[in-house]
C-alpha cells in the first residue's frame, strides 16, 4: 500500500511542479502585459493584440488627449504625431486595432468618454473587407473592458490560448530564451501619440510621405469596370454607425471618416453606401476602388496595407486642408 501511494503521489507531483514553474515562469515574461505597469505597451510578439495592447497604453498613460486615430492596421501608416504638428491644441493617440470592425471602433469611443477625455479631432479609417466584417461586435480578444468582460476570467483565456499554441518558439519566450522571425515584430510605439514601430522625431517627420523608388501614382486612370463588394451593412450595424455619429455630435468633433484605398480596388455596394452617406454626410471621404493610388501595385508590399506615404497625402488633401 505504501509503495503504491508513493507511485501515485510521484505520478502526480511532477505535473503539478511542471504546471507551477509554467504559471510562474508565464507571469514573470507577461508576455500580454497583464500584470503591472510597463514602460511602453508596444506590440512584441505576433499573437498580441494591438487594440489591447493601446488600451492599456490609454489607460495608464499620463496625457489627457483630445484626438484620436481609429481602424484596422491599415490606420498604422497615419501617423498621430504628424497630425498633432498640424493641429493646434491637439494631443492625438493612436488608437487601432489589427481587422477592427465597426463594433471595436465605438467601444473604444466609448471608453474614451468614460475616462474623461473629449473627441474633438477624429479620424476614422473604414476597409471596405474588416470594417463591417462579421457581426460588427467588438473582436473576441480585444480589451476587456471593451468587451465588458470580467478582467480575470481574460486574463485566463490570454493563459490558456498561450499554452494551448505551445510550440519551441513560446518555449523558448517563457524561459527567456530571445526569438526571431515572424514571432518577434518587436515594435517600439511612440510613448505619447503610440505610433506604431518606431517613436516620433524629427527625422520621422521630416522623411514621413517619402515616396520609395519604383512608386509613381498612375494618370488617366480608367474606372469603367469598377466592381463593388456585396451589401455588409446589417441593420445592428446601421445601428452602431448611428450611436457613432451621436456620439461625435455630443462632442462637437471635427471628424473624418476616410473609406481607405484598398489594393482589391472593390468599393462599397451602392446600398452600403447610401447607409454611410446618410449618417455621416460630407465627413465621408472615399479612396476606396480604381484610382491613380490602387493601379499601381507597388503601393502594396505585402498586397494588404498600403505605403505610408498615402496616408499623408490623404491627411494632407482632406484633414490638414479644412483646419
Amino acid at each position: 500500500m505504501k509503495k503504491f501511494l508513493k507511485r501515485l503521489i510521484t505520478f502526480f507531483i511532477f505535473p503539478v511542479v511542471a504546471i507551477i514553474i509554467f504559471v510562474f515562469l508565464y507571469i514573470k515574461r507577461d508576455v500580454y502585459l497583464d500584470f503591472g505597469h510597463h514602460d511602453n505597451y508596444s506590440w512584441k510578439y505576433s499573437f498580441q493584440q494591438l487594440g489591447d495592447l493601446s488600451t492599456k497604453k490609454l489607460l495608464h498613460a499620463p496625457t489627457k488627449y483630445n484626438s484620436f486615430i481609429f481602424g484596422s492596421s491599415r490606420a498604422v501608416g497615419l501617423l498621430a504625431c504628424y497630425l498633432q504638428s498640424k493641429i493646434n491644441g491637439s494631443k492625438f493617440f493612436h488608437y487601432a486595432n489589427w481587422t477592427e470592425p465597426i463594433g471595436g471602433i465605438l467601444a473604444k469611443m466609448k471608453l474614451i468618454e468614460s475616462l474623461g477625455d473629449s473627441l474633438e479631432n477624429v479620424v476614422i479609417y473604414f476597409d471596405t473587407d474588416f470594417t463591417f466584417a462579421g457581426n460588427g461586435q467588438c473582436l473576441f480578444n480585444d480589451n476587456y473592458l471593451l468587451r465588458n468582460e470580467n478582467k480575470y476570467k481574460f486574463y485566463y483565456e490570454h493563459f490558456r490560448t498561450f499554452m494551448l499554441s505551445m510550440d519551441m518558439e513560446k518555449l523558448k519566450i517563457l524561459f527567456g530564451i530571445p526569438v526571431k522571425g515572424l514571432i518577434f515584430p518587436n515594435w517600439e510605439s511612440d510613448k505619447i501619440t503610440n505610433d506604431a514601430k518606431r517613436p516620433c522625431s524629427d527625422s520621422l517627420l521630416n522623411n514621413y510621405g517619402v515616396k520609395k523608388p519604383g512608386i509613381e501614382n498612375v494618370s488617366n486612370v480608367d474606372t469603367s469596370g469598377q466592381k463593388y463588394k456585396v451589401k455588409q451593412i446589417s441593420p445592428y450595424e446601421e445601428d452602431l454607425l448611428m450611436k457613432m455619429k451621436a456620439l461625435l455630435e455630443k462632442h462637437k468633433s471635427k471628424y473624418y471618416i476616410v473609406i481607405t484605398p484598398l489594393a482589391d480596388q472593390l468599393k462599397f455596394n451602392p446600398a452600403d453606401m447610401e447607409i454611410i452617406k446618410k449618417i455621416f454626410g460630407d465627413h465621408v471621404y472615399d479612396f476606396s476602388g480604381i484610382n491613380k493610388y490602387t493601379t499601381n501595385k507597388n503601393n502594396y508590399p505585402d498586397k494588404i496595407h498600403f505605403d505610408p506615404y498615402i496616408s499623408k497625402e490623404i491627411a494632407d488633401s482632406v484633414i490638414i486642408r479644412h483646419q
